[in-house]
């Protein structure tokens, strides 16, 4: 066995980092006040400076309007979300509300309007996310006074209500978890583009609710960038005329289709790296403000735990899994194994409790526990490691005994897969799957 001296006891030889000047920028948006359907702006310009990695934010104020806008009862206006229904103990709004529901599409354009990264149904893939991979200290403080998880709107007449935001934006742009984004390199701004969601899908109205329409307004970026010494702008400049500047970064495809399609559904995806595969349920065809939003299978299927259900997923016709999700137990140990790789994951991200419904409740507790169905496709959780996924050509989903009673429920189709941004030397951006 060979000996060495701990790092503990040695001089430290770090290289000193290069002298910057650290800035927060807020970027107004090029259209104003939008109202649902709508669509929010913004242009980055490029700069002599790299935005720093998980500081990207949307301020705003979101506004609604309608009848019968009471505080302290059903009569509440508040955001759609999942969880247990509005009630005294939750401030009468749904447990797991919050601001992203406003948010149907987000969009990241490069030069010549070229898409570097899309979210369809981001309000879906956040509420996923929050979930189940955040942890329950989170969405009860910082979730709550960002993204005003859990939080009813602020009422000014029985007409009008609001509610202010800081949301922090899921694009894998700008949340690497190694890399700043290379600002200094572009050739032309970049353009964000958000997709507000309709009425119907982003509030939810209590019995005696109605609402005309909502705005959001006071709309800003706000990301943090770090300035770089002219030198070190042209040498990287310099670099990327021989090699391009490479971001490993996650994208994702997301679909919405109906329960009964996904007995045998198949995505053609073309990647070179799949890391993970989900289905959300919902309980609805369409949404509908007075219908809280629920990640239900089927309120009828009592065979939900039992046999005759499963979830199958094919790679170019190979079979991925063997593992029968017949059991509460197994979809949500499948679902944080998607997340995290692993299921030591859910000891840090571990997802809260849905306050009383539990496993061990003879009322179908599954149907109101928002376990997604969950695919794990990476082959090594390595950071160092480039497309560490799995190759995939057509995904195909095979689903037996879920959605057999509401088959026109929508369900969400979320895949997760590797990309490669290439910063060429004319200020484009190349992108690589």
């Amino acid at each position: 066995m060979t000996q060495d001296v701990p790092n503990s006891l040695k001089s430290n030889s770090s290289a000193q980092a290069i002298k910057t000047r650290n800035r927060i920028f807020q970027v107004s948006s090029t259209s104003q006040s939008q109202s649902s359907g709508g669509v929010v702006l913004f242009n980055i310009p490029p700069s002599n400076y790299s935005i720093t990695k998980g500081t990207m934010a949307l301020r705003c104020r979101v506004q609604c309007t309608g009848t019968g806008f009471v505080a302290g009862a059903v009569t509440q206006p508040s955001f759609q979300g999942c969880g247990a229904v509005p009630s005294a103990s939750n401030g009468w709004v749904p447990q797991f509300c919050n601001g992203y529901q406003v948010i149907n599409r987000a969009t990241l354009y490069g030069a010549n309007s070229a898409v570097i990264e899309q979210q369809n149904y981001l309000n879906d893939n956040m509420n996923l996310m929050l979930i189940h991979n955040s942890n329950a200290s989170y969405l009860s403080g910082d979730a709550s006074i960002l993204a005003g998880v859990g939080l009813p709107m602020t009422i000014t007449a029985t007409t009008s209500a609001f509610i202010d935001l800081v949301l922090p934006l899921p694009l894998s742009a700008f949340n690497s978890s190694t890399q700043d984004f290379p600002n200094y390199l572009l050739s032309a701004p970049l353009t964000l583009q958000l997709d507000m969601a309709s009425v119907s899908r982003a509030l939810y109205a209590g019995a005696g609710v109605t609402y005309s329409d909502y705005t959001i307004s006071n709309t800003y970026l706000i990301y943090q960038a770090c300035e770089l010494p002219a030198s070190y702008v042209e040498a990287e400049r310099m670099a990327v005329r021989s090699s391009p500047f490479i971001m490993n970064l996650t994208s994702t495809l997301n679909v919405q289709v109906p329960a009964s399609i996904l007995t045998s559904y198949s995505l053609g995806l073309n990647a070179s790296s799949v890391r993970a595969v989900f289905v959300l349920p919902s309980n609805g065809a369409t949404p509908a403000s007075a219908t809280q939003l629920q990640y239900i299978r089927d309120t009828g299927d009592a065979n939900y735990n039992g046999s005759g259900t499963n979830a199958i997923v094919f790679v170019d016709g190979n079979q991925i899994n063997s593992a029968i999700f017949d059991t509460p137990s197994m979809v949500f140990q499948g679902l944080k194994n998607a997340l995290h790789h692993n299921l030591q994951g859910s000891v840090i991200y571990s997802s809260p409790s849905m306050s009383g419904f539990y496993a061990s409740s003879s009322s179908q507790p599954w149907t109101k526990q928002f376990y997604a169905l969950g695919w794990d496709l990476t082959s090594f959780d390595d950071e160092s490691s480039l497309f560490a996924g799995t190759p995939c050509t057509t995904l195909n989903l095979q689903l037996t005994g879920y959605g057999s009673s509401y088959s026109t429920y929508l369900s969400t189709i979320i895949v997760v897969y590797d990309v490669l941004l290439a910063f060429e030397a004319d200020g484009t951006i190349q992108i690589k799957r």
